[in-house]
């Protein structure tokens, strides 16, 4: 056990996810369509406090490690849904990201859903190392997803 905490956002969180995806162009172009300036993170993330969706930052020994967004009770099902998790990039491959999970996923009662573009086999495989299963596949507009569920 690592050992992360949790923190509601407090306003920096958007410093920290533009410095921390700068260089993650696929996630960038997938999130956003395009490499954004800091205002697009911030529009990016108000959209989604808009919708519902939570987001922490998350410490380790009181440094930032992750950001999050959670949707408690997604109007497609009324699940839970991770919506985003972003791990700095000179910690990832410790175990955070697993960990973080862990905490959310123990917060509720009831499964939990994520979902990816199709073709994410990354962060497909980070999934399932993480507990995930896969659900089912679900068509947009926007391309396909897999669908991905933790055992509650």
């Amino acid at each position: 056990m690592i050992g992360v905490q949790r923190k509601e956002f407090e306003g920096s969180l958007v410093d920290y996810l533009f410095e921390w995806t700068s260089s993650d162009h696929k996630w960038l172009l997938e999130e956003l369509g395009r490499l954004p300036s800091e205002e697009d993170l911030l529009s990016y993330v108000q959209m989604y406090e808009g919708m519902g969706c939570v987001f922490r930052i998350w410490l380790i020994n009181n440094e930032p490690v992750a950001i999050t967004s959670v949707l408690n009770n997604a109007p497609s099902n009324h699940k839970p849904w991770i919506g985003m998790i972003v791990v700095r990039p000179e910690c990832r491959r410790e175990g955070i990201g697993r960990e973080v999970i862990q905490e959310i996923t123990g917060e509720f009662a009831d499964v939990v859903f994520a979902g990816i573009p199709y073709d994410m086999n990354d962060w497909s495989l980070f999934l399932g190392q993480s507990g995930f299963e896969q659900y089912g596949i679900e068509k947009e507009e926007k391309g396909n997803f897999l669908i991905f569920v933790h055992p509650g």
